[in-house]
């Protein structure tokens, strides 16, 4: 089988498609042939060893660590049941393989029949973000909250999530997105390419600030003249609030398991759409990683492994 690894600190080019030898699963482990891997900002900031302080990973190592795919092989110890199962997971120890071996998780999640494995593929680096970042504001009913990156791949998911909560939501995103994030849930959109200030100032007041872009001067630009802002961000570690009264936290860590059920759920239910920008083959990562990395996307990019 094939793996997608990363052989240097060295961005992109350190990418490197390489075959090893199938292996078959322990006695608890089961098998799964990948369906899609989600490109994540993890994987591309990771890669230059941005982020080595949060990744213990060094090179080389196997990209990604989140899947779909399908139970081909159980161990002597599981269930045959699990046979033909499709499902969301993740494997820290790299997901970027045609082929997955899982030890017993609370994080092997069964992917509803009414929701493709495309779309759970998103829920991973996407709506759990989302969830997380609003867990750790607080958010409630009545709050008027600004979200950068709207239209990414963690930005779609707060804008609706956001709306359900009974939030108002100033989303930041291009003209071209405006409609679309309406549509989503967004009272009202900011177009970040021009000047901020008169746009805020027409804009309900925000109170809260989720940041999924982590852009010192985007994060200066809307604090500025909003000394009550609180911000919190999955993106950025060490921001600096402009005023005394502000606040800054750096949000991370997982969602429970019952957490991404209930988001299984509302995509299988149609409560939750979900984004997909675009979708690559995983021979062709490196374009994929590319692409996902340019201004406007509309959700998550992904690697598809099987047909």
């Amino acid at each position: 089988m094939e793996i997608i690894q990363q052989t240097a600190f060295t961005g992109a080019d350190g990418i490197q498609l390489t075959t090893v030898p199938d292996k078959q699963p322990t006695a608890t482990q089961i098998q799964l042939k990948t369906a899609y891997t989600p490109v994540l900002p993890w994987d591309w900031r990771s890669a230059t060893g941005e982020l080595a302080g949060l990744n213990p990973a060094r090179p080389p190592y196997v990209l990604s660590y989140a899947l779909t795919g399908i139970v081909t092989a159980v161990g002597q110890l599981r269930r045959t049941t699990l046979l033909g199962q499709r499902l969301l997971t993740v494997n820290f120890h790299g997901s970027a393989r045609e082929q997955n071996l899982l030890a017993p998780s609370p994080l092997v999640l069964p992917v509803p029949d009414q929701v493709s494995l495309a779309a759970a593929t998103t829920l991973i680096g996407g709506a759990d973000a989302a969830v997380k970042l609003m867990q750790a504001a607080k958010i409630h009913a009545g709050m008027t909250v600004l979200v950068t990156g709207a239209a990414g791949g963690v930005g779609s998911y707060l804008v609706q999530l956001l709306h359900q909560q009974g939030a108002t939501v100033l989303a930041l995103s291009r003209p071209a997105n405006r409609d679309w994030l309406t549509q989503l849930g967004a009272n009202d959109t900011i177009d970040y390419t021009t000047d901020l200030t008169t746009q805020l100032q027409a804009a309900p007041k925000a109170t809260v600030l989720l940041d999924t872009i982590g852009n010192t001067q985007l994060l200066n630009s809307l604090a500025a003249g909003q000394p009550q802002l609180q911000v919190w961000s999955i993106a950025q570690q060490n921001w600096q609030p402009l005023a005394a009264t502000q606040a800054f936290h750096f949000v991370n860590g997982p969602i429970w398991p019952q957490q991404y059920r209930r988001l299984l759920d509302q995509l299988a239910t149609g409560q939750l759409t979900a984004a997909i920008a675009a979708t690559y083959d995983f021979h062709d990562v490196r374009q994929a990683q590319q692409a996902a990395q340019q201004p406007g996307q509309r959700g998550r990019t992904l690697l598809r492994y099987s047909h």
